[in-house]
């Protein structure tokens, strides 16, 4: 398995993308997620994708509240439920793609095929089943 430091992400490892796993803290809950930057045999980290990196913990402080707001009424509208998220939502990895954007996988009872993602699109945030972003 190639291995690679990143000035920006530190190691890495490739398996299909640069990944590495990291602790995570959602919804007061402690987590370990992979970070991955998207990327295809032989090329490197981008400059966004280390940007997007380097702001994404304060980016989802910034605008916790909102995020949480947009997931119970995703939850709400498309599965018809208004439990509490840190019981049905489990982040897993939070990608950086090689457009610009960035999200968190959540895996989830509610849609267990396709599971949840939280999306950043040009400081926009939207959410969608995963297969929306991937």
């Amino acid at each position: 398995m190639e291995k690679f430091i990143d000035k920006v992400f530190g190691e890495m490892e490739y398996k299909h993308s640069w990944t590495k796993k990291e602790a995570f803290l959602f919804l007061d809950k402690a987590y370990v997620v992979n970070i991955v930057a998207q990327a295809y045999k032989g090329d490197v980290i981008l400059e966004s994708q280390q940007l997007n990196y380097t702001s994404y913990k304060k980016i989802l402080e910034d605008n916790y509240d909102k995020i949480v707001e947009k997931l119970n009424e995703y939850c709400k509208s498309n599965f018809d439920t208004e439990v509490s998220l840190d019981k049905y939502l489990i982040p897993k990895t939070i990608i950086f793609e090689r457009d610009g954007s960035w999200g968190i996988l959540f895996d989830t009872d509610y849609d267990t095929e396709n599971g949840i993602a939280v999306f950043f699109i040009k400081e926009k945030i939207k959410i969608g089943s995963q297969d929306l972003f991937l």
